[in-house]
């Protein structure tokens, strides 16, 4: 107590001195401590925006790596082991929604069975590939002694097997002789009759089926110049890849009519597709590669064209251009571009594309699965289940089946949208998958109201890949000619790919009647007419494979439907 009583003052106003020091030293203390927290506080949250740009990053290299290695199919299956994804809460858990349970009771049919040589059956080559006969005679040293003197021995030939052979396929010359009749007249002139040429589509040293094949290999094949110049060179004539290069852009603008012609008759259609993809081109300015526009345009069965369109930009100058005059469903993605033309032209009604709404909740799910995603992802089975079972129907048909069926739960997902959209935060997301849906909406729910709109647009997807897949093997085009040359070529070979029509004998026969053809009989070499009056160069396997797979779809789709109603049926059973 002694040694307490000396520290402290005796004095009152020592003691107020005292006093007031500590509280400096108190406050002094204090805003330590509070700059300390500030200090913590943003290191908090750098840390959790970092661990956001870290989460979001993963995102983007498991979608990356997805890309590249992962399985293309975009398909909704349940995990087991996630007992929260069966919450009754859940879209499509024990209704008819067509989700998990369908799914895994995919997995459980039996696959196809895979091709072997066992217990193949014998191989059938078309009739109209041409035969030749091989006779393989016996020496007659083999023949028994025994059977060389019988008269009763008979001898002939029993077909065994048929095998297929390949010739390389060959260039010839054609030479002309036209024939010429003269006469010397007394008056020392000299009268001269020529018979006449067929004309020729453009002035070239080669002949329509010469182009035909270079035309084909390289917008249907998909060969670059330089190895088609390989290639010939290989058969005895090279030509080099600036000629090739020449000759068809003289072709593309020689048929520039007949394509000009199928984009005006896609534009008559009632529901559009269209989309775009970018190309490289060598020559831009500045001096360098530049990045330029494939557009496709696809009509609808009555119009069956798919249309391409070369752009320089992605601009909407484009698109105002080659979409002039159409009136009707405009179906897209969301670009801008699409809005902004549907927006100012009241003939035109925007159609939003399912798949591409789908596929932003279906990324989402694949990288963080939720109760959330795994609902959304369950409303949208359930609407293309009905899709699925209208694929056959007629166009009244499928409007009355939508609006009797997906119509309630278009309208359930819409609310159920609006509803999430409020509880996610501003930037995540699923917040921006929901944005991107209830933004256009009105789009969106189109569909409902005819029967002729898909559900999304991936019929002008699957157009637009028919060029896409070349593009890894010519890379770029190397001035705009060469892209409107592409658009033109590609208008006609993917039209003659819609309808299963060989593109060789397509563009020979048009290389060969066009300069004689007039604009009236112009329709007569549209790829669905002309397949009509040839009927030989359908491409039957490939007919038969569509229909082949389609059936397939539609028989896996039935036991499925058939699958639900069983289990429904053993639900309402009462225990």
């Amino acid at each position: 107590m002694d040694a307490f009583d000396v520290n402290l003052p005796r004095d009152i106003d020592a003691c107020h001195e005292l006093i007031l020091e500590l509280d400096r030293e108190r406050r002094r203390q204090a805003a330590v401590i509070a700059q300390q927290q500030e200090t913590i506080a943003q290191q908090q949250a750098i840390i959790a925006q970092q661990q956001e740009t870290i989460d979001r990053l993963q995102s983007d290299v498991d979608l990356l790596k997805r890309t590249l290695y992962g399985r293309r199919r975009e398909r909704f299956v349940d995990d087991s082991q996630q007992g929260l994804l069966f919450d009754s809460t859940i879209v499509g858990a024990d209704d008819d929604s067509g989700s998990g349970d369908d799914d895994e009771s995919d997995d459980d049919e039996p696959s196809p069975e895979r091709r072997t040589s066992k217990g193949r059956g014998r191989r059938l080559f078309p009739d109209l590939l041409p035969r030749k006969t091989v006779r393989h005679e016996l020496d007659e040293h083999e023949v028994p002694e025994e059977l060389r003197s019988d008269p009763a021995a008979r001898r002939f030939f029993k077909k065994t097997s048929e095998q297929l052979e390949f010739t390389p396929a060959s260039i010839h010359v054609i030479e002309h002789y036209q024939e010429v009749i003269l006469r010397d007249e007394a008056s020392g002139e000299t009268t001269i009759a020529t018979a006449k040429k067929p004309p020729q589509l453009i002035d070239a040293y080669a002949g329509p089926g010469f182009w035909a094949h270079l035309t084909a290999s390289r917008f249907a094949d998909h060969l670059p110049y330089y190895r088609q110049e390989d290639i010939l060179a290989r058969h005895g004539c090279r030509i080099g890849r600036g000629t090739q290069q020449r000759w068809l852009f003289a072709l593309a603008l020689a048929v520039a009519p007949l394509v000009e012609l199928m984009r005006r008759l896609a534009l008559q259609s009632e529901v559009l597709g269209c989309d775009e993809t970018p190309v490289k081109m060598l020559a831009g300015e500045p001096p360098g590669c530049t990045k330029t526009y494939l557009w496709s345009t696809v009509g609808d069965n009555a119009h069956p064209y798919d249309c391409f369109h070369f752009t320089p930009d992605r601009s909407r100058d484009g698109p105002d251009e080659f979409l002039a005059g159409f009136q009707g469903y405009l179906q897209s993605d969301a670009y801008t571009c699409y809005e902004r033309i549907a927006a100012a032209d009241d003939r035109i009604v925007p159609v939003g594309c399912w798949a591409h709404a789908r596929r932003k909740f279906e990324e989402i799910h694949f990288s963080a699965p939720s109760v959330r995603t795994h609902t959304a992802l369950g409303y949208f089975q359930r609407l293309y289940d009905i899709e699925d079972r209208a694929r056959d129907s007629s166009v009244s048909q499928r409007g009355a089946l939508r609006q009797r069926e997906a119509k309630p739960i278009v309208t359930e997902f819409h609310q159920w949208l609006l509803e999430q959209s409020e509880r996610e935060l501003p930037k995540s997301k699923l917040r921006a998958a929901i944005a991107y849906m209830t933004n256009r909406w009105q789009s969106f729910a189109c569909y409902l109201d005819h029967g002729a709109i898909p559900i999304d647009n991936n019929r002008t997807e699957a157009a637009l890949k028919y060029a896409v897949l070349g593009r890894k093997a010519w890379l770029f085009f190397g001035n705009s000619q060469g892209g409107e040359t592409a658009a033109t070529f590609f208008t006609l070979t993917k039209s003659c790919n819609r309808h299963h029509v060989d593109p060789f004998a397509y563009l020979r026969d048009v290389y060969t009647r066009l300069p004689t053809t007039s604009a009236s009989d112009l329709p007569s070499l549209l790829p669905d007419r002309w397949i009509d009056e040839h009927p030989q160069h359908r491409l039957q396997e490939r007919a038969d494979e569509a229909r082949q797979r389609a059936d397939e779809a539609r028989q896996r789709a039935d036991r499925k439907r058939a699958r639900r109603a069983q289990r429904r049926a053993h639900a309402a059973t009462p225990r």
